[in-house]
């Protein structure tokens, strides 16, 4: 009987020398808990920056790939290609790229033939004049509203001022304070040519990334299918594969779909309103096209960017042309481009999208609202088959119910 208490005791105080030594780690893990969670963010952060090429090209390729898949059947239908699927398979990357290239070039010399009333390719000193060009129309639409906000005591900083007060206080320096200004600019230049170095390496190396995913997409594609069939089994590698098909359905179909739908809205409102002569049109064709990313918020930008830039030039007939060339460009890409685009990848309420909006913004600011709406469509049809799954769950036991009472 002694024996046995004793070693409920000794049980007890090893449990309570244990718990001791536990809480006083916890305790001191918590003192430690800011340095710690800072190496962990920075080591995270520095993962990150090295895989950072690695991730941007497997996003290209997620984008792309239905562009390679697409050369790649029409390929395939020739005998020859039939039989060197690799061949194929390279030739039909090769082309993605091509056709990106020759669109985006194409779009450009046919925005750059509208402003200079010249129907051309564009060349690269015209190209190079069109981005300063639209950076001036930029700043002038900046200093235009500000100069009327002016008039209704609203008052926003100048590109001027901004200027002047760095001008300034490159004339106040002298001696130390001088010398310190120096290395500062100088650190802050060497740092702008780094970053601008390292952002060039970057996409540079996402390109080869993408083309070696895009090019044995299908070989990898077979190889972690079956690995993660084995690894977990057919019923929980259905499920998963299920919710993966419908997390794409969602998110790609939409964010491809978007970012044309963006480049149809920046180039057809450029044109258009440069043809019209509607004041600063690439500037409000592009922040269309941005706009337009995002739910409801590209025609907002259409509307009153138009209107601003035709009141602060006083031309009320050139707002009306304007506000019903947007109207008209709005209709049809609302009823037959954008729907097309996205392929009823996304079917969500407007009242859901508004909140999805919201909820986005606030957590992760426009790359959240991007996101939200084909999120919110994942979760709708996530909860739509939880529903069908209860009532399929309860209309079985009900037979069984029924079953048992015959």
């Amino acid at each position: 009987m002694k024996r046995i208490i004793g070693e409920k005791y000794f049980k007890i105080s090893i449990a309570a020398i244990f718990t001791v030594a536990a809480s006083y780690l916890a305790i001191m893990l918590l003192g430690q808990a800011g340095p710690f969670l800072r190496g962990v963010f920075s080591a995270i952060g520095w993962i990150v920056d090295v895989i950072a090429p690695f991730l941007i090209g497997l996003i290209m390729a997620y984008l792309f790939l239905p562009i390679v898949e697409f050369f790649n059947r029409q390929l395939r239908k020739i005998r020859f290609f039939a039989q060197k699927p690799g061949m194929s398979r390279g030739i039909s990357v090769f082309l993605m790229f091509l056709v990106i290239f020759l669109v985006i070039f194409g779009l450009l010399s046919l925005i750059i033939s509208t402003f200079t009333s010249d129907i051309h390719f564009a060349t690269p000193e015209e190209m190079e004049e069109m981005i300063r060009f639209v950076g001036m129309q930029a700043v002038n639409f900046y200093e235009e509203v500000r100069k009327a906000l002016m008039n209704f005591e609203i008052i926003i900083p100048s590109f001027d001022s901004m200027v002047e007060e760095f001008k300034n206080q490159i004339n106040s320096i002298d001696g130390t304070k001088g010398t310190s200004m120096a290395a500062t600019l100088g650190t802050g230049v060497l740092g702008a040519f780094n970053i601008l170095k390292n952002t060039l390496v970057s996409i540079f190396f996402a390109i080869i990334f993408s083309i070696y995913f895009l090019s044995g997409a299908e070989s990898m594609s077979g190889y972690w299918k079956k690995a993660f069939r084995v690894l977990l089994g057919e019923k929980v590698y259905g499920i998963c594969a299920e919710i993966l098909s419908d997390l794409d359905k969602c998110l790609a179909g939409y964010i491809r779909g978007q970012f044309a739908d963006a480049l149809f809205m920046a180039v057809v409102v450029s044109i258009s309103f440069g043809i019209a002569g509607i004041p600063y049109a690439a500037v409000i064709g592009i922040a269309t096209g941005l706009g337009n990313l995002i739910p409801y918020v590209g025609p907002i930008i259409a509307y009153g960017m138009t209107i601003i830039s035709c009141l602060i030039k006083g031309d009320l007939k050139l707002m009306l042309v304007g506000v019903i060339i947007v109207f008209v460009i709005q209709t049809i890409d609302g009823n037959i481009i954008n729907p097309k685009l996205l392929s009823n990848s996304v079917n969500v309420h407007p009242a859901l999208v508004v909140v999805a909006l919201l909820f986005g913004g606030a957590i992760g600011g426009l790359l959240g609202m991007l996101l939200a709406v084909p999120l919110a469509a994942f979760i709708r049809i996530q909860f739509e088959k939880l529903i069908k799954y209860i009532e399929k769950k309860r209309a079985q036991k009900q037979v069984e119910k029924e079953e048992q009472v015959l």
